[in-house]
């Protein structure tokens, strides 16, 4: 079987590696762009979740700034 990887993001995580404001992930949740689950009242990202978000981002929004 097949470990699979457990760890999970926070906001400030993914905005410092997407390197966005915090405000922009926020954003990006509340319009269904990036998707995330919420632990004891906080946001947490799986690698799958961000791993999805710039599969997205690089085919629809922005082909030409996403280095494949």
């Amino acid at each position: 079987m097949m470990k699979e990887d457990i760890t999970h993001y926070t906001v400030n995580e993914v905005a410092t590696n997407l390197r966005v404001t915090q405000r922009t992930i926020y954003t990006y949740i509340k319009i269904g762009k990036l998707r995330g689950i919420k632990i004891a009242n906080k946001w947490r990202f799986s690698k799958k979740h961000i791993d999805d978000f710039l599969k997205q981002l690089s085919e629809v929004e922005y082909p030409r700034y996403v280095k494949k």
